[in-house]
């Protein structure tokens, strides 16, 4: 940052993390609070500010019970600025350990565009037709892009 010392660039980057924190938190309900899912706009305001900023894509899973109530979540994958490498295994293999009776996918894209690839369509229906063998439903694949998403299932994908 041109005309800002290093001292005070930590800072305001540490503020703006603080922020986005709060902003998570306040969406969410605070820690202790229970999210229930139920459309993608609910995923979106719980998630959306922690992977709004980030700066290479991370592939989440929420877990969900049978209300559909977020009982965590988990990170998948961390990849480049374009991509994350995600395998069915490593998606599904918490949800089975923690009883999971659903799944909602998310990734976001740093460049901004909500747009899902052929590649985010593919593995969404791979997930979906593991998740389906194993009993553990995959309700939603959204990519969080910017301040907007876009879910698959409401596009059709699931």
């Amino acid at each position: 940052m041109a005309g800002v010392g290093p001292a005070k660039a930590a800072k305001l980057l540490a503020a703006f993390e603080i922020g986005r924190r709060v902003e998570a938190q306040h969406r969410a309900g605070g820690e202790d609070a229970r999210v229930q899912v139920t459309g993608p706009e609910d995923v979106a305001a719980a998630y959306g500010p922690q992977m709004r900023g980030l700066k290479q894509e991370v592939f989440k899973i929420v877990l969900l019970n049978t209300a559909n109530v977020v009982e965590g979540d988990y990170t998948v994958s961390e990849g480049g600025l374009a991509a994350s490498i995600v395998e069915p295994r490593a998606v599904f293999q918490k949800a089975v350990l923690e009883n999971a009776a659903a799944v909602i996918c998310l990734h976001n894209h740093p460049s901004g565009n909500p747009e899902p690839s052929r590649e985010d369509e593919k593995i969404t229906r791979q997930l979906a037709e593991a998740g389906e063998l194993m009993g553990i439903p995959v309700h939603d694949h959204l990519i969080i892009a910017g301040s907007g998403y876009t879910s698959l299932a409401e596009r059709g994908v699931l």
